[in-house]
């Protein structure tokens, strides 16, 4: 069988700290994540993420879910297309307050 992009998990599922990481694409609109890895996108997919920012366990912030899915890595906004955003693994970071 075929192995292809992560299908996102239902929107707004609580993830404990610690949890497996998900695709950015599952997330909700101003959720604060960190970035685990990427699924599945090619090596310079890769690299261009990391020349913008998305480096290991920098934290992130959904400004917009979607086509494009923009995403803030410290003071830059980023947008992504769906396809690289579902390649793209987070781990929630847990509710503050």
């Amino acid at each position: 069988m075929a192995k292809h992009a992560v299908p996102p998990a239902p929107t707004g599922a609580a993830q404990p700290e610690g949890s497996a990481p998900i695709p950015l694409s599952s997330l909700r609109d101003g959720a604060i994540a960190r970035f685990k890895a990427t699924a599945e996108l090619d090596p310079a997919s890769c690299d261009l993420l990391r020349a913008l920012g998305l480096t290991r366990e920098c934290q992130l912030t959904l400004c917009k879910a979607g086509e494009p899915c923009i995403v803030q890595v410290r003071s830059t906004r980023i947008g992504l297309s769906r396809t690289v955003a579902n390649g793209i693994m987070v781990v929630p970071e847990p509710n503050e307050g």
